[in-house]
């Protein structure tokens, strides 16, 4: 297993403002790692002041882009952008993501083909053309925010757990694919994050799943992510709880019991949701 050194290469992170994103690249910085953030155009001031913030505390370079990945423009506009004002980078951190939360036939269309573009589009057409780059000079990796959503069915958030389903898939696959080059591809796999991704509309705020997995805070997983990144490890969950229930015991139980109690736990108590303007 390969181990990885930052410190002083170049770092792609998307969704890079806020949550999981902001705390990986505080993290990344702290290890001398220089750093290209991106997340959306409207969020471009929470940006500027993370790499602001970042390049005076840790004397690291870092570049900013504003771009939005559910446009399919957005994401060769990025790649091209990144090559022109950066040059090759090391680390590909595809870490922007979604979420619709509700009955697949009872919720709008459009946000649930926007979690598709954002958690499963943008990363496979990132990695598409970044590792071009990474396997012509030899050396790379890419590191994908994915979920134990993608380990297991999330009913009312289904949409979501598929992209990750089909992130991790494409993950594994890709780096089977590259094995002999110099690159690689791991993912992270979190539960249940203090994020934005929580916060969207009719998401419930407090799902029954809380009481067994704890939610998580950006920092924490970041903390713990980084370490596991640097040893280049293929697939990572933290937590013992959670690893133990995803990797083992979601594997190990009868389907329909899954089932049962993914729909008893991945929804919220009573009716009271979280609504966002």
């Amino acid at each position: 297993m390969k181990k990885y050194d930052f410190n002083g290469k170049t770092v792609l992170i998307t969704g890079a403002s806020k949550g999981i994103g902001k705390a990986l690249a505080i993290e990344f910085a702290k290890r001398g790692a220089n750093l290209a953030l991106s997340a959306l155009p409207k969020e471009a001031d929470l940006l500027s002041g993370l790499g602001k913030e970042l390049g005076e505390s840790y004397g690291i370079k870092t570049w900013l882009f504003p771009v939005d990945l559910s446009e399919p423009s957005g994401l060769d506009e990025l790649y091209e952008a990144v090559t022109r004002e950066v040059g090759d980078i090391y680390a590909l951190v595809n870490n922007a993501g979604i979420a619709a939360y509700g009955r697949v036939w009872e919720s709008s269309w459009e946000p649930q083909l926007r979690t598709v573009q954002v958690n499963l589009v943008a990363p496979m057409r990132l990695m598409y053309l970044f590792l071009k780059d990474m396997v012509k000079k030899g050396e790379g990796v890419v590191f994908n925010t994915s979920s134990v959503a993608g380990l297991q069915p999330t009913p009312f958030h289904t949409v979501y757990g598929a992209t990750k389903a089909a992130l991790q898939s494409l993950s594994q696959g890709i780096r089977v694919e590259l094995k002999g080059t110099g690159v690689t591809v791991c993912t992270l796999n979190p539960s249940y994050t203090d994020t934005d991704i929580l916060k969207a509309e009719g998401f419930p705020e407090k799902l029954r799943w809380f009481s067994i997995s704890g939610l998580s805070t950006p920092e924490w997983i970041a903390k713990k992510a980084i370490k596991a990144f640097e040893k280049g490890k293929f697939i990572y969950v933290p937590g013992v709880l959670t690893k133990f229930i995803h990797l083992f015991l979601i594997r190990v139980s009868p389907k329909r019991i899954v089932d049962a109690m993914s729909q008893r736990f991945l929804q919220g108590p009573g009716k009271k949701t979280r609504h966002v303007s």
